[in-house]
């Protein structure tokens, strides 16, 4: 008689050739200020290719930056020191919004789906000024990403992707509620209710300002919004 190894099944392995969906998003940052990505406290370096398994647009507040538009990225780390074959999440804005969607609309111009290639940002350096607590202006650095595309040569990965995209159960956690509790999505919205909610939020932003500040600090208070929504 031969004894059976005990096993234990809690969380599952990843099938060979697949991806691994987790059951809680992993939230990666582009850390404007370091010009590095990061989860949680963890730098993992400033190199990065990506293949998108989805892409939506948000209105609202995450972290420091209150009430702008968002780029929501789900994707896959195909280089640099990531995590690989993971699905993760990350949020773009200003600059690296920008540049993105001038990347995605150039692809799409040229007869290419774009998610079928690799997506190549890379870390760019800016220099301005920012107010400190008490007013004063001083010079600071930060980053945007610069979005870069490539065809690939391998579509093992655009399988694997496409497979994980025909799961209900994978869609289903490609939901980031925490990243996104002060967010609307925007992506079914007409575009005269996107305007009317970003300006219904921008004006009372504008009459909150005017409550709070002292006279004299509109100024220095609008340089610091503009820099936070290039970074």
């Amino acid at each position: 008689m031969t004894d059976k190894k005990p096993t234990l099944s809690v969380f599952g392995v990843k099938p060979t050739n697949a991806i691994v969906v987790p059951e809680l998003p992993i939230a990666t940052r582009n850390n404007c200020q370091s010009g590095k990505w990061t989860i949680g406290d963890e730098e993992y370096g400033s190199k990065l290719a990506m293949t998108i398994l989805k892409f939506s647009k948000f209105f609202g507040s995450l972290g420091q930056t209150k009430n702008t538009l968002w780029g929501q990225i789900w994707f896959v780390a195909e280089a640099g020191e990531m995590p690989h074959n993971v699905v993760m999440v990350t949020y773009i804005k200003g600059r690296s919004l920008s540049d993105f969607n001038r990347l995605v609309a150039s692809i799409q111009a040229r007869g290419i789906e774009p998610a079928e290639g690799i997506f190549v940002p890379e870390f760019v350096k800016h220099s301005g000024q920012k107010p400190d607590d008490n007013g004063v202006l001083k010079p600071i650095n930060y980053y945007s990403l610069k979005w870069d595309w490539v065809e690939r040569t391998n579509w093992e990965m655009v399988e694997q992707a496409a497979l994980v995209l025909e799961d209900p159960q994978n869609l289903s956690r490609l939901i980031d509620l925490e990243g996104t509790r002060e967010m609307v999505c925007l992506d079914n919205l007409p575009p005269h209710e996107i305007a009317c909610l970003m300006a219904a939020h921008l004006d009372a932003d504008s009459t909150k300002d005017e409550m709070a500040l002292p006279a004299g600090s509109d100024e220095d208070f609008n340089s610091d919004r503009e820099m936070a929504n290039a970074m």
